[in-house]
């Protein structure tokens, strides 16, 4: 997907020109531009406005399953000796995502004007992670690149099974919340205005919970249009609260003290934790690199805060679990395991075994999760459909009681 940059080069005369151009990454706008003889000064991604970004939602992604199979191919031939462009053609030419094989392209195109595999990976930030970077930066530079990608492959498919659990821990009671949803739709906008009509001609006295259940009906109504703008404008509105880091903390903090759902949320962090910094390590990738990439892509922000400042330990030649001793956020069992891969050098083979542990637990507590969701889900739903039919039958009840 090609995106817009604003630029500032030179051109031959060395006079600077300013100007904009489309291109799928920074450096395949660079390139465009040194084939028109233009030296960059400067160049930048263009401003979105707010539809602009939201309407990105919609672009195709790359899923870990894309990358796990990406990696798996290209590790299963590149070990049989068929050369990096021509594992990145056949790739390119078998998946069926669009916007991967678009930049597995652009890829080839810039290792055949002289740039490393981690190069052209680093070109296409919104398609390849940091690990994935960081690990083809490893395997280069070591001349273990087929290992590299193998176990990149088993990170990214554990990635996505894990995404996979949680999916269908929620997607019973995302249907059950829909159907109450549709079902209290139907009685306020068909059904009532039916019995509103009825009670208007009997002049029926209505109590509180009939006038207020019948204001609802016809605000939803007659200005449906109003209530889809506010939902929209909220959601945008609270999007980008949290795409701040102040938001992003504080939502993080609410969603982690949550009764049940902290706990499967706080275990899901963990497992992702452990296991990206236990492949990033066991793939030779330096501790504080490791750590770095960690800390921009673990997505909570009280762990991203405790994983830099275990970098600045690190730094300091100070250990990890002594700095995560001290965050809340990390249990006992994760901080002694941690101090025993630091202390016996088999740090990346006790995350592993932390972030199978912990994939583990998370399957558990979704299903424990489900079932216990699923109860409440039916009783909430009873209640409201209930109340609303109650509010419906009983000024029914009154006016039929005066004609006896």
């Amino acid at each position: 997907m090609t995106q817009d940059f604003f630029y500032r080069a030179r051109n031959r005369q060395g006079k600077i020109v300013r100007g904009s151009i489309s291109a799928a990454s920074t450096l395949a706008a660079t390139a465009m531009l040194r084939a028109r003889s233009l030296f960059v000064v400067e160049i930048k991604p263009a401003r979105q406005s707010v539809w602009q970004k939201e309407l990105n939602l919609f672009e195709p992604k790359v899923g870990t399953l894309d990358l796990a199979v990406l990696c798996r191919q290209f590790a299963t031939m590149h070990s049989c000796g068929v050369p990096i462009i021509q594992c990145l053609n056949i790739t390119a030419q078998q998946t069926d995502n669009k916007k991967l094989a678009e930049a597995i392209k652009g890829m080839v195109i810039m290792l055949g004007k002289g740039r490393s595999l981690t190069d052209a990976a680093r070109g296409y930030p919104g398609v390849f992670p940091p690990i994935f970077v960081s690990m083809l930066e490893a395997g280069e530079s070591s001349g273990a690149l087929d290992s590299v990608t193998e176990r990149l492959a088993v990170h990214f498919e554990k990635e996505h099974s894990l995404r996979e659990k949680v999916k269908s821990a929620l997607i019973y009671p995302v249907l059950v919340m829909a159907a109450a949803v549709a079902a209290v739709a139907v009685l306020i906008i068909f059904v009532l205005p039916s019995f509103v009509n009825i009670l208007a001609q009997y002049g029926a006295d209505l109590p509180f919970t009939t006038r207020m259940v019948i204001a609802g009906s016809k605000l939803i109504s007659g200005y449906w249009y109003l209530l889809v703008l506010v939902i929209v404008v909220a959601g945008i509105t609270i999007r980008r609260l949290i795409s701040t880091e102040r938001g992003q903390a504080l939502l993080d903090g609410i969603t982690l003290r949550l009764p049940v759902c902290g706990g499967f949320i706080k275990g899901m962090v963990l497992s992702r934790f452990t296991r990206m910094l236990g492949t990033l390590l066991a793939g030779g990738v330096p501790l504080l690199q490791a750590l770095d990439v960690v800390s921009r892509v673990v997505g909570v922000s009280q762990v991203k805060q405790a994983v830099i400042e275990a970098a600045e330990c690190v730094r300091e030649g100070q250990n990890i679990a002594g700095l995560l001793q001290r965050n809340n956020i990390f249990p006992p069992m994760v901080t002694h395991m941690i101090a025993v891969g630091e202390e016996t050098g088999k740090l990346d083979i006790m995350l592993e075994k932390l972030a199978d542990f912990y994939d583990r637990e998370v399957d558990d507590t979704a299903s424990r999760l489900s079932s216990m969701i699923e109860p409440l889900l039916i009783i909430g739903m009873g209640t409201v459909v209930g109340f609303i039919i109650l509010s419906i039958l009983m000024p029914m009840f009154s006016i039929v009681s005066s004609v006896d």
